[in-house]
C-alpha cells in the first residue's frame, strides 16, 4: 500500500484542516515565499480562501464539480485522488454549511471522504470525517457506520459498538453492520475474559495482604455482577435486533408473494379478455 499510507487530509467544519503529503489541495497559509535579498523580514501572508469572491451557488457547483471527480478516482481504486477532490469540495463549502443545499453537499462529501480514508486505513482521519458528517446530520447511517468501523481498527471497542449499534438499530437489513457489530462484541468479550483471568492469576497464591485482596475481591465481584447485568442487556438488544430482522425478512417475502401474485392474476385476467 506505500503511498497509500500516507497521512490523509481531513477537511472538516470547524476543525483543522491536515494535508497528505504530496498532496496538498491548497498551499499552507503560513508559508509564503520570502525575498531573500532584502534581508528583511516580512510578515506572513495569509493563502486565499478557495471559496474567496464566489457566491453560495457558485461554491456548491464548484464542490459538485469535485465530489464527481472524487467518486471518478474512488470507483477507479484511487483512493488518495479522491481523498483530494472531496477535500477540496469541502473547503468550497465550509463557509456555507448552514445554507440547506451546501449543507447536502457537505453532508455526502465528508461520508465519501470517510469511505475512502477507510480504504487507506486511515482510522483517524476516517472517524474525525464521519465525526464531522454527524454534526451536519447525527441520524447519518453512512457515517455512523464509518466512524464505527474506523473507531474498531483504532480498538476504541465500546465507541464502536455504540455507532454499530445505532446503525443496526436504524436498519435491520445492513448485514455488514451486523457482521461488525458481532466482531466489535466478541473483541470485547474476549478483553474481559482476559482481565479476569488476570485478577485470577494475581490472587491464586496466599499473601500477607489479605484483607486488601478481599476488598479488591469484592470489587471484582461486583464488577463481575455488573457485567452480567450488562451482557444480559445487550443479548436481550441482540435478540430484539434479530427479531426486528426476521420481520422485515417476512415482510419483505410476503411483498414479494403479493407482487408475484397481482402479476399472476393480471396476465390471467388479460388471458380471459383475450
Amino acid at each position: 500500500r506505500g503511498a497509500s499510507r500516507a497521512r490523509g487530509v481531513v477537511v472538516v467544519v470547524s476543525m483543522t484542516d491536515t494535508t497528505a503529503p504530496g498532496h496538498d489541495v491548497l498551499p499552507d497559509p503560513g508559508s509564503v515565499d520570502s525575498d531573500s535579498s532584502s534581508g528583511l523580514d516580512e510578515a506572513p501572508v495569509a493563502a486565499a480562501d478557495v471559496s474567496d469572491g464566489l457566491s453560495v451557488d457558485e461554491c456548491v457547483l464548484k464542490a459538485v464539480e469535485a465530489k464527481e471527480r472524487g467518486n471518478g478516482s474512488f470507483k477507479g481504486g484511487e483512493n488518495a485522488e479522491a481523498c483530494q477532490a472531496y477535500q477540496l469540495a469541502a473547503q468550497y463549502l465550509r463557509r456555507h454549511s448552514e445554507v440547506p443545499a451546501a449543507k447536502e453537499v457537505l453532508l455526502s462529501v465528508q461520508t465519501n471522504l470517510a469511505a475512502a480514508q477507510l480504504r487507506l486505513e486511515l482510522w483517524e482521519d476516517a472517524a474525525a470525517a464521519a465525526t464531522a458528517a454527524l454534526a451536519l446530520d447525527p441520524a447519518s447511517v453512512k457515517a455512523l457506520f464509518r466512524r464505527g468501523v474506523a473507531r474498531a481498527r483504532m480498538g476504541e471497542l465500546s465507541d464502536a459498538k455504540a455507532d454499530l449499534t445505532a446503525v443496526c438499530k436504524a436498519d435491520a437489513r445492513n448485514r455488514d453492520a451486523r457482521s461488525e457489530l458481532a466482531a466489535v462484541q466478541e473483541r470485547l468479550a474476549a478483553a474481559k475474559e482476559a482481565e479476569k483471568e488476570k485478577l485470577s492469576r494475581l490472587f491464586a497464591g496466599k499473601s500477607l495482604y489479605a484483607p486488601e485482596e478481599r476488598e479488591v475481591r469484592r470489587k471484582a465481584a461486583e464488577q463481575a455482577k455488573r457485567d452480567r447485568e450488562r451482557v444480559a442487556r445487550e443479548a436481550a438488544e441482540e435478540e430484539a435486533l434479530r427479531a426486528d430482522w426476521r420481520r422485515e425478512c417476512e415482510r419483505l417475502r410476503e411483498e414479494a408473494r403479493s407482487e408475484r401474485r397481482g402479476r399472476r392474476e393480471a396476465a390471467a385476467a388479460a388471458a380471459e379478455r383475450r
